[in-house]
């Protein structure tokens, strides 16, 4: 690859002049995609111009010498002026970093009809631009990432990218206080910017998570001054939703604070027909009947930057409650038939099931960034301490018989105290004239919880409920881990390279009342990263990306005592579960063609030790779904994404997905294979000033999992949006699932069991929302986004 570089480099020198630079914003210090750079003689005539890459950068090539300049322009910033002179010593000039400022008319009195482009392409991540996708609108960072291809969410309303689910999350940058979807669930789509899916993370990031990290960029506050925004939603399954945003700025400190009071449902009618042989019997269960989950959230949370010379520090504080609650009322005929006599009876139960979960917790966070005199040349600093109190679970399951008498029954309680604490020092050093930059750093992090748990059977014969003293657990788990890594970037003609090496220690210890599940595991890794990039003429790129990963087992997987879904479904943990590992490594090519762009993206990923939940039969009648390591997997295929701007008033986005899976089986004979697929056709229209409507389409394809798989299926959305009051206040109505056509089904198949669960979402949902904004905050321009979450009850 340097040989290549040393040769294009060459032959450009012989036949023309480039000036290669890099645009960044002055206030952030991010890099600036989609800006104008436009080369003049010294006349004013317009020589050539192109437009930023993903990363920034811009790369003008002229066969035209002497004194001329370059003008950078962009929407709402200052334009630059750099005077040059291309001679015959010099023909290839690398300019330093070209900052833009936020010019001083507020954007928010502008009124911008283009779109932005929905994603963007940087050297090791993709960005998803929020305000793309109006039916996201009372949503969550979820309804923002799902129609990201190769993103599928399950019936439960869990993502997965590519065929699994480990991944970090952050939010500005920042580690959150839960992991996937769980944490993507609690960021108000409102409040989202843009979202970055980093799939082949650098070694500066913690290697947990064997898909990557998904950072959520929120809005902030550019312009001096105050400004805030306030969004509320309801639907017709009666989720609500409001949050709010307020902000302000001056030349020393930023301020802002937001909160959201929510709750959201799922709501689905479930069947399920199970076989269990076990004890010499062949159970038969059939099951139907309504499951909802909801989750309430009451956070609050406030940042203030303040600015000293060359440091900028930040302190941070963060409350919030949640409760997340899962329940359903099933009515079960089952139907039990002898081996070794023949003889079959049956009987007739209505079952309840609840389980709740809640906790309160506290979050501080500071930080510094310090700018030396040579621009580029800093050194960073965070810590957070987290601490969730009296956070505790809740299980209860009943079955009553035909005459309304209780047959069986449980009541689990888990009482845990965690206590998180994470900080990193990073530093900086350009080289090169800055196209270049060498980075190293310390992080560490640090998790202890406190628990216990207790549970209760009911007697039938005595008509009471018993403590089980034998099934009594008490636990502490600890898990700590330090790193170091190193990386070093570099820009070369319309080369890009980014190279890192990262070191792991980690620590992880589990006590236990149970002698069989304590246990101590310490270990040391090494995880590299690798990325190139080459900038073609006319805007097209082309990125390769490598790193590995890791996923630690969460403590719930390692927990060895058993709780209740409902009475026919148990879940237990297991103690010596084994970490995963991943290779990823993955090649994309996008162009932009004027108003329109295409990317298309080739990957493949080998996982070891995949963690995963395996079904047995457990007693006469009920499943045990454990824990375990089931085998490696691998996924291999391609993703696809064009954004037309047919006409003025009508932009159209498909993007689609089509991968093979296969997962090498411990548990089966022959490996579980798929070939997944997913597609996306989606159309928005502009259909007056302020009214924007779009129209989705999703065809989801099947999938498998170590036992099984899930079919296929389809739905159709529709949302339209109304600006009104100089575009600061908008309403949205989103319609999901317009046509009543989805439907979730899983097959699981095992020793001696198979399943089938039907899941039939509440549809069509239909959700209103509202947005105002204020002062300087930009009025929302929000299109359209995909769900697949529209299932509850997947777990079962």
């Amino acid at each position: 690859m340097y040989v290549l570089c040393l040769f294009f480099t060459g032959l450009q020198a012989q036949t023309n002049w480039t000036i290669t630079g890099r645009v960044v914003e002055d206030a952030s210090g991010e890099v600036m995609t989609d800006v104008n750079v436009l080369l003049y003689s010294p006349d004013s005539t317009l020589i050539t111009g192109v437009s930023t890459d993903a990363g920034g950068i811009f790369s003008l090539k002229t066969s035209r010498g002497g004194d001329c300049f370059i003008s950078i322009t962009s929407i709402g910033y200052s334009q630059q002026r750099f005077d040059l002179s291309l001679s015959e010593n010099n023909r290839n000039v690398i300019h330093p970093d070209i900052l833009l400022r936020l010019s001083d008319a507020e954007l928010s009195e502008v009124e911008v009809v283009a779109r932005r482009r929905q994603m963007i392409y940087k050297l090791d991540r993709k960005v998803i631009e929020a305000s793309g996708y109006i039916s996201a609108s009372g949503g969550t960072a979820i309804d923002v990432l799902e129609q990201t291809p190769s993103v599928r969410v399950d019936a439960n309303g869990e993502l997965t990218f590519r065929g699994s689910s480990g991944f970090k999350v952050y939010i500005d940058g920042k580690p959150t206080m839960v992991d996937g979807s769980a944490a993507l669930e609690q960021i108000p789509a409102g409040q989202i910017e843009n979202i970055e899916i980093i799939s082949t993370p650098s070694a500066k990031n913690e290697a947990d998570g064997i898909i990557g990290i998904i950072n959520v960029n929120t809005k902030k506050q550019t312009a001096d001054g105050w400004s805030g925004m306030i969004n509320a939603m309801g639907s017709t399954v009666e989720s609500r939703n409001i949050d709010f945003l307020i902000a302000y700025k001056n030349n020393k400190i930023r301020w802002q604070t937001s909160g959201e009071a929510s709750r959201r449902y799922l709501v689905s009618d479930f069947e399920q027909l199970k076989h269990i042989d076990v004890d010499d019997t062949l159970t038969t269960t059939q099951a139907t009947g309504e499951r909802k989950s909801f989750v309430d959230l009451y956070a609050v949370r406030s940042k203030l930057d303040f600015y000293r010379g060359k440091t900028t520090w930040t302190t941070a504080l963060e409350s919030r409650y949640r409760i997340r609650n899962r329940g359903g009322r099933l009515h079960y005929e089952d139907t039990y038939r002898s081996n070794i006599t023949g003889v079959e009876t049956g009987a007739l139960y209505d079952g309840y099931d609840y389980v709740r979960l809640n906790d309160l917790t506290f979050r501080g966070d500071v930080g510094f960034d310090h700018h030396f005199p040579d621009d580029g040349h800093t050194l960073t600093g965070s810590f957070f301490a987290l601490y969730e109190h009296d956070a505790m679970e809740f299980f209860y399951t009943d079955l009553f018989d035909a005459d309304g008498n209780r047959a069986q029954g449980h009541r689990a309680w888990e009482y845990e105290y965690r206590m998180t604490a994470q900080g990193n020092l990073d530093y900086t050093l350009p080289f090169n004239n800055k196209t270049g930059k060498f980075e190293a750093g310390y992080y560490f992090f640090t998790y202890t919880e406190d628990g216990d748990y207790k549970v209760d059977f009911y007697n039938p014969a005595l008509d009471v409920f018993e403590r089980r003293d034998d099934l009594y657990n008490k636990y502490v788990f600890r898990r700590d881990i330090h790193a170091l890594y190193s990386m070093l970037s570099n820009m070369r003609s319309k080369f890009s390279y980014q190279i890192g090496l990262r070191g792991e220690f980690i620590h992880r210890k589990l006590e236990n009342n149970e002698a069989w599940a304590r246990h101590v595991w310490d270990k040391f890794d090494l995880f590299p990263s690798a990325h190139l990039s080459y900038t073609f003429d006319k805007g097209s790129h082309l990125n390769l990306g490598y790193s590995r990963r890791i996923t630690q087992p969460q403590l719930f997987y390692m927990e060895p005592y058993v709780v209740y879904v409902d009475y026919y479904t148990a879940q237990c943990g297991n103690p010596k579960i084994r970490p995963e590992y991943t290779n990823s490594v993955e090649l994309s090519y996008n162009r932009t063609f004027g108003e329109h762009s295409a990317s298309a993206t080739l990957f493949h990923r080998r996982r070891t030790d995949k963690i995963e939940r395996v079904r047995v039969p457990y007693h006469t009648g009920v499943t045990l779904d454990s824990i375990s390591n089931v085998g490696d997997d691998y996924a291999t295929g391609a993703e696809l994404a064009t954004n037309i701007q047919v006409s003025k008033w009508w932009n159209m986005d498909i993007n689609g997905s089509l991968f093979y899976y296969i997962i090498a089986n411990e548990y089966k004979i022959d490996d579980e294979e798929s070939l997944n697929w997913q597609f996306a056709f989606n159309n928005n229209f502009d259909v007056a000033k302020n009214t924007r409507m779009r129209l989705e389409s999703y065809f989801v394809g099947p999938s498998v999992s170590t036992q099984g798989r899930v079919d296929e299926f389809f739905y159709f959305n529709f949302s339209v949006r109304q600006q009104l009051l100089g575009r600061r206040l908008s309403a949205t109505l989103n319609v999901r699932d317009a046509l009543a056509t989805a439907k979730y089904v899983d097959t699981k198949n095992g020793t001696n069991l198979d399943s089938k669960t039907i899941i039939y979402p509440a549809s069509p949902l239909i959700t209103v929302s509202l947005s105002y904004a204020f002062n300087n905050f930009k009025s929302q321009k929000k299109e359209e986004k995909a769900t697949h979450d529209l299932f509850e009850g997947t777990n079962r």
